[in-house]
C-alpha cells in the first residue's frame, strides 16, 4: 500500500520521470545516439567554453581534453544543468563541493569548471600513493562520481579478494560490489550503485579519445 501511495505521488509531481531520467535515460538510447549527440554538441557547446576549460585545466597539469570530457559526462555542456538531487552545472557541483571550493553560483560556468576542476585535482592527489599516473587520474574520476570514501572501500575488498588494489582493472570488479549486502555491510561507507562510476570513467575514456582522434586544439 505505502509502494503504490509513492508511486502515484512520485508520477503526479514528476518525481517518477526524474528518477528514470538519471537512472534509466542512458539504457534507452544506444551507443550510437549517444556518440552522434556528443559529436553535435562539441561543434554546437564546447566553442563556448574550450578556452575557459584550457585555462583552468592547465593550471593543475591536466589535458584540458580529458576535462571537456568530464563536463560532457556530467552535463553536456549545459551550464544550467540541474538533477533531482541539487547537483548543478557544467561540472554538477554540489553545494557542499561549491562551498568547499569557495564558489558561489555553480550556474555560472567559469565557477563550476573552476570548483569542478579544482576538485578532481583534490581527488587526484588524495591517490599520491598509486605510482602508475593513469589508474591514479581514473581513481579520481571514480572519485569525482561515487565519492573518495567509497573507492577506498573498493580497495580494501580488492585487497581482501588479492588483487592489485591500486589498479582501475581491479576497481572495476570491486566497485560494482558495493551494491551487494555481503560487501557493503563490512564497507565503512555502506551501500553503493558501484557500477555508475565504471560507466561513467569508461564513458569519459570514450570522449576523450574522441577529442584527441579530432585534432581539437
Amino acid at each position: 500500500e505505502q509502494i503504490n501511495k509513492f508511486f502515484l505521488y512520485a508520477n503526479e509531481t514528476g518525481l517518477l520521470k526524474q528518477i528514470s531520467d538519471k537512472y534509466y535515460a542512458d539504457i534507452e538510447k544506444s551507443d550510437t545516439f549517444d556518440l552522434q549527440k556528443f559529436h553535435e554538441r562539441i561543434r554546437t557547446r564546447l566553442p563556448r567554453y574550450k578556452k575557459l576549460i584550457m585555462t583552468e585545466a592547465a593550471k593543475y597539469g591536466l589535458d584540458w581534453k580529458l576535462v571537456a570530457a568530464v563536463v560532457y559526462q556530467e552535463s553536456h555542456f549545459n551550464p544550467e544543468a540541474t538533477s533531482f538531487t541539487n547537483v548543478r552545472g557544467l561540472m554538477q557541483v554540489t553545494s557542499v563541493t561549491a562551498e568547499e571550493m569557495g564558489i558561489t553560483n555553480r550556474l555560472k560556468p567559469s565557477e563550476s569548471i573552476k570548483a569542478g576542476i579544482r576538485y578532481l585535482d583534490k581527488m587526484f592527489k588524495k591517490f599520491s600513493y598509486i605510482t602508475n599516473n593513469y589508474d591514479r587520474l581514473l581513481f579520481a574520476l571514480a572519485s569525482y562520481n561515487i565519492g573518495y570514501g567509497h573507492v577506498t572501500d573498493a580497495i580494501k575488498i580488492a585487497k581482501n579478494m588479492g588483487l592489485d588494489p591500486y589498479k582501475w582493472q581491479s576497481l572495476k570488479t570491486t566497485l560494482p560490489l558495493l551494491s551487494k549486502p555481503k560487501y557493503y555491510k563490512k564497507s565503512q561507507y555502506g551501500y553503493a550503485r558501484g557500477w555508475e562510476p565504471v560507466q561513467y570513467v569508461e564513458r569519459i575514456l570514450t570522449y576523450f579519445d574522441i577529442l584527441k582522434q579530432k585534432g581539437i586544439y
